[in-house]
């Protein structure tokens, strides 16, 4: 049966080509390709006239309906309400609610149906007919006849079928079924119905089943009461309400504690997170510098990379073009220059980085002034959550206040209802009315008794407001104390401060001093130098002995600087060696720390998996009864069904819905066990994780402790290590002092010595340049010898010249005898030379011995200092020995508090006549506080006692080495040699020296002011610890006493919720209701959730493999550009390098010419540049070979630039999609 539908396009063979048409064909269309259409587009279909906004409602239909104007197939010629006019338009009318008469009704209607239909329907599609333009082409298909859609023999559970139409076709839309005109359907079951009308319906369903229920209640318990049975079963369902009862409340206050405990964890693991980020906010600076350097090592390496690059390309371009050479020898200098400035810029990076480290040490004793400040604000912190916990319990009593007032009043709504039960059935026995009235006794005592309980709630409302106000009032006092002590630490604070900026101001000064001192010696060593300078500019002429002389006694002098470079070499290397150790314990620790962190957070992570898996537990099982109740439902709903219009099997339809119920309580009961057990195992598998974890923790903090104590440990080597240099430092200040003494005494001697040197440097220097004039007369002569041998060479060649031989051999006797003289002469200045070598040797021995001496009694020192060491830090041992003794007996007093605490908790009824025991044990706690408080300051005296002793022990070391050293001056005065340099230089060094002196001891002094500084902060943290301590231990005591309040509280509390759990057991009853509900929506969306999957995984894939080749063409472009980039660069600059080359080379060029033109004397003439034929040609194939390259590149660019417009053109699309796609979202 064809229907004039929306004419979508239809395909149509011609022999030759498939065309897309309506069903007719353009002849001046011709050259129509295989996939063109004649059938424009249809337009959207307004929103004026919805199709099924005008079939959705059945009552609210308008005859002049919706106007069906779309196009259709040519041979359907009629209109669409004559066709329209054959469809079942209205229903059999309202029936009896029976299924068994709703379906005979139903099948004489369909019969009736297709017995009354119309023979001028169509049987196929307009477009198969033999009137068809297109039919000529196309196989028929079997007239509508033949099928059997329209037979009686249709199922009556589907709806009504319609013909099955071709696939492009104009019949492929499905119609929607239309209603009668009174509103009904085919079923004849009325109207489509709202969620409204179905939920009211469901609604009043539940209710039958409800009154059901409580009639089948009341008829049981009629028949059990009428047995004598009945007194033993009430007693039996007592006992097991109070078993389970007391089952149910020790579960509870289990589960309370645990609660507890996780919360104390929490609020554990919370703390050492604020410490962890703190820790980390202090990494944040030094790891900063530490990537900056990294960053700059990088680049300095891969600047090492593009030189070792250069250079290979400088050697593969040696035989090229030596403009070439030129560019690339500068880029190499340009590379180097620039990688020695950030080498430089490196080592200024380390100097700020240990400036650094510095200012970060002298700013610990800030910070953890900081940290009591933050202690203080955690502790006001606390106090408002007790207060707001208060607050919380005191809004669940008045809610359990008002739980109670709820049952009290349903009690009396169920006795009323019972009254009236009672009224309206006059068929009950005496004996049943004699019971009714008992069960109202009952009711009406535990009226009273929820009426008493109202009262004890309301006082104990009354108590916990007084508590709250209490509290409030504490809380007060506390924060006023905190802020008082805040402002106290803030002006220790500022006080540690300004000695700070003091300490740094005097520290600055001192570092000035120095750097003046410094500047001093280095002023004097040029000036030194110059003068030697000039000395040797004098002295050149005086040949090998002075040259000797002065090598010897600079040799000497840099064999003593080599000294004291090794000495300052030696304390860096062991200053940098602890400062090393110092940085890899750091590291190590915040490696710990690191590794904590992660435990810390896979164990909250398993946590959270094993809630979730809970949570999933739960829901599983809530599914499972909401299936079984449903299944429940649906049994008692059948039966009662079965039976409802049989009045003789009443008892069996009552007997077959009591059993159904029971089993249905039996299936919740099994599912609430295994709920249970489900429970139970996650409980013990959370109580095993925290045991862990608590032990987890424990050994955490007792690593740490002993992490501390040995920090502390080398701190105190490290300061005493910092004593020893100092010392030695003074040391030498007074061997040079003493140095400096003695060359006054022997002034007047080195004064005649040195008068005596100047008068022997003159004779020698007549002598050297009486001996430079002999060197210049013999040079004067030998030139004459030689020319006067080659005459006589030239004269030996001429035969005649005979008798001229004899002068000839004089003459060269002569000279035998003036190279004789000179070989002697040289002879001796050579023995002088290894004279003074052997002298310069001697003094070198001289100097290795001394050396050798001062080691070993380094030596002996260094031992004396370990033994004094050894002793200071056995003292050290017995005050640690004690504060440990102390700290064990805290940790057992700690032990001890707990200890009543559990006791408090496992015995509730002795509770009031063990208090007084209580107030005697907090009273020797603190009584034992108070003697551990005193046993504290008496070892704070004990360690500054045996501080002070240190430092006298360290004192008497330094005036046994000075004493040592003196002694050796003394013993080595008579092997030291007489002869020394200028008394002036030595004065200035002696006083720079001493100045250092000064200024070591001056920083000296700065830190042990520093020291006692951090040792008196230590020792008010420490106290402020046990102030802490004692509080807590008040605090704690207070909460038992509190605690023994909550016990009574909490078991009232027990009893409300007996009740509140029968409640939950009705709610749970509704709630599975509306699980079942929720389970059939969710099946429904599950469905058409697959369905959607199944039609989007060819379009995801096909969408996939659009973005992997767009992707590809991204690659392609971007690559492209780069090339293109990278080329613009390199020739820039390569074209600017050689411009400066050609700049460099023009302006030398003009700057010879210029000169070599004013040397001439020659003016250049004023001429035209003219440029030959073969420049020109030079030029031009210069010009071609630039163009063709510039329109290759062009080229190529355009190739790419279409590719970067195709992919910019599928990005917009994609972003038009996606914004369309939100839109459409959005408004659904």
């Amino acid at each position: 049966m064809a229907f004039p539908y929306i004419d979508t396009p239809r395909t149509e063979y011609d022999g030759n080509a498939t065309y897309l048409t309506n069903g007719f064909r353009s002849a001046g269309r011709t050259h129509l390709s295989a996939l063109d259409s004649v059938e424009n587009s249809f337009a959207t279909p307004s929103k004026d006239n919805d199709v099924i906004k005008g079939f959705g409602d059945g009552r609210k239909r308008v005859s002049g309906g919706s106007n069906m104007g779309t196009p259709r197939a040519s041979a359907a010629t009629k209109s669409s309400r004559s066709v329209l006019r054959q469809l079942p338009t209205g229903g059999p009318a309202r029936g009896e609610f029976t299924p068994l008469m709703r379906s005979a009704t139903k099948n004489n209607y369909l019969r009736n149906a297709s017995m009354n239909r119309g023979a001028d329907d169509p049987k196929t599609p307009a477009y198969l007919r033999e009137s068809s333009r297109g039919a000529a082409h196309t196989p028929g298909l079997p007239p509508i006849d033949m099928s059997d859609i329209y037979e009686e023999d249709a199922t009556a559970d589907e709806p009504t079928p319609l013909p099955v139409a071709a696939s492009s076709s104009a019949q492929s839309t499905p119609m929607p079924s239309l209603l009668g005109r009174d509103g009904r359907g085919v079923l004849g079951d009325g109207q489509n119905m709202t969620l409204k009308e179905q939920e009211r319906i469901i609604d009043r369903l539940d209710k039958d089943n409800w009154n059901l229920k409580l009639k089948i209640h009341y008829l049981e318990e009629q028949l059990e009461k009428a047995g004598p049975e009945y007194n033993s079963a009430a007693l039996k369902e007592n006992t097991e309400l109070k078993v389970l009862r007391l089952t149910m409340q020790r579960d509870i206050s289990r589960y309370k504690k645990s609660l507890q405990q996780a919360e104390r964890d929490l609020e554990d693991y919370q703390q050492q997170l604020i410490v962890m980020r703190d820790k980390a906010r202090r990494r944040q600076t030094d790891e900063e510098v530490q990537r900056e350097m990294d960053l700059m090592r990088e680049e300095i390496e891969s600047r090492d990379n593009e030189l070792t690059e250069l250079r290979e390309e400088l050697r593969l371009a040696k035989d090229s073009q030596s403009q070439e050479i030129e560019k690339l020898r500068d880029d190499v200098e340009d590379l180097e220059a620039t990688v020695r400035e950030k080498d430089r810029a490196i080592d200024e990076r380390d100097e700020e980085l240990e400036e650094l480290r510095e200012n970060r040490r002298e700013n610990d004793a800030g910070a953890e002034l900081q940290l009591e400040l933050e202690r203080a604000k955690e502790q006001i912190q606390e106090l408002q959550d007790e207060l707001e916990q208060v607050r919380s319990e005191a809004q669940e009593a008045d809610a359990a206040v008002k739980n109670a007032l709820d049952e009290k009043n349903r009690a009396e709504d169920d006795l009323r209802e019972l009254q009236d039960e009672m009224a309206d059935k006059s068929f009950t026995t005496r004996g049943l009315s004699r019971q009714l009235e008992e069960r109202a006794d009952k009711l009406e005592e535990e009226v009273q008794d929820l009426r008493l309980a109202n009262d004890n709630l309301r006082a104990e409302v009354d108590s916990k407001t007084e508590t709250v106000t209490r509290l409030e009032e504490r809380y007060q006092t506390a924060q006023q104390d905190l802020r008082n002590d805040a402002g106290k630490l803030g002006e220790d604070l500022e006080s540690a401060r300004r000695e700070r900026d003091l300490l740094r101001d005097e520290l600055e000064r001192t570092s000035a001093q120095l750097q003046e001192a410094l500047d001093n010696v280095q002023r004097r060593t040029e000036e030194k130098e110059l003068l030697q300078t000039r000395h040797h500019a004098l002295t050149d002429e005086s040949g090998g002995l002075q040259s000797e002389l002065t090598r010897a006694q600079s040799r000497i002098r840099e064999l003593q600087k080599a000294v004291e470079e090794a000495t300052t070499r030696a304390q860096d290397n062991q200053n940098q060696r602890w400062q090393h150790k110092v940085e890899i314990n750091r590291l190590q620790d915040e490696i710990e720390a690191l590794q904590h962190e992660i435990e810390d957070k896979e164990g909250h992570f398993a946590l959270e998996q094993d809630r979730w898996e809970s949570a999933k537990r739960t829901l599983q099982s809530q599914r499972e009864r909401a299936e079984e109740q449903a299944a429940g439902f649906k049994r008692t709903i059948e039966k009662l069904q079965e039976t409802e219009h049989t009045l003789s099997g009443k008892e069996f339809k009552l007997q077959g819905a009591i059993d159904s119920e029971k089993q249905r309580h039996l299936q919740e009961e099994a599912v609430l066990n295994r709920q249970i057990k489900d429970l139970g195992d996650e409980l013990t598998q959370k109580r095993d994780i925290l045991d862990e974890q608590r032990n987890d923790l424990l050994t955490v903090r007792e690593e740490l402790r002993l992490s501390r104590r040995e920090e502390q440990s080398l701190k105190e080597k490290v300061q005493a290590l910092e004593d020893e240099v100092i010392v030695l430092q003074s040391s030498l200040a007074d061997e040079q002092e003493y140095a400096k003494g003695r060359m006054q005494k022997g002034s007047s001697e080195v004064e005649v010595q040195l008068q005596r040197a100047i008068s022997d440097r003159q004779t020698l220097r007549d002598q050297l340049a009486n001996a430079h004039v002999e060197l210049h007369d013999l040079r004067t002569s030998i030139g004459e010898v030689e020319a006067e041998r080659d005459e006589l060479q030239a004269q030996l060649s001429r035969p005649e010249n005979a008798d001229d031989t004899t002068r000839f051999d004089r003459d060269k006797l002569e000279l035998r005898r003036t190279a004789t003289r000179l070989e002697n002469e040289v002879k001796r200045l050579r023995d002088d030379r290894a004279a003074l070598l052997e002298a310069k040797d001697t003094l070198e021995k001289q100097l290795g011995a001394e050396i050798d001496r001062a080691t070993a009694e380094e030596g002996r020192l260094s031992a004396e200092i370990d033994r004094l060491q050894d002793k200071l830090l056995a003292g050290s041992g017995n005050r640690d020995r004690e504060l440990t003794t102390a700290k064990t007996k805290v940790q057992r007093l700690e032990r001890r508090i707990q200890e009543l605490e559990a006791l408090l908790q496992h015995q509730q009824p002795a509770i009031e006549t063990e208090q007084s025991g209580t107030h005697g044990d907090l009273s020797l706690i603190r009584h034992s506080l108070d003697e551990a408080r005193k046993r504290e300051k008496i070892l704070l005296q004990r360690e500054a006692e045996q501080k002070a002793s240190a430092r006298t022990l360290k004192s008497r070391v330094a005036d046994l080495e000075r004493d040592l050293h003196q002694a050796m001056i003394n013993k080595f005065d008579s092997h030291s040699p007489r002869d020394s340099p200028s008394n002036k230089l030595h004065e200035e060094l002696r006083n720079l020296r001493k100045q250092l002196s000064d200024a070591h001891r001056s920083l000296k002094e700065i830190k042990v002011k520093n020291r006692d500084l951090e040792r008196a902060a230590m020792k008010e943290e420490d106290q402020r610890d046990l102030h802490e301590l004692l509080k807590s231990s008040t605090l704690e005591a207070e909460a038992l006493a509190l605690k023994v309040s909550e016990r009574d509280s909490r078991l009232n509390e027990l009893k409300n919720q007996l009740h509140r759990i029968r409640e939950e057991r009705a709610f749970c009853a509704r709630k599975a209701e509306s699980a079942t509900k929720e389970l059939v929506t969710l099946q429904q969306r599950y469905d058409e959730a697959l369905k959607k999957v199944s039609n989007s995984k060819a379009s995801t894939k096909g969408q996939h493999e659009k973005e992997m080749r767009g992707l590809g063409k991204e690659i392609i472009w971007l690559r492209a550009r780069l090339r293109r980039e990278e080329k613009f660069r390199s020739d820039l600059a390569w074209s600017k390098g050689l411009m400066e080359l050609g700049e460099r080379v023009r302006v030398a060029c003009n700057e010879a010419d210029l000169r070599m033109i004013s040397e001439m004397g020659v003016q250049a003439r004023d001429r035209n540049p003219t440029r030959t034929p073969r420049r020109k040609l030079k030029t031009a194939i210069s010009l071609v070979k630039a163009t063709v390259r510039m329109q290759r590149m062009g080229q190529a660019w355009r190739q790419t630039k279409k590719l970067g417009e195709g992919l910019k053109r599928a990005k917009s699309e994609m972003l038009k999609r996606r914004e369309s796609s939100n839109k459409s979202l959005l408004g659904q």
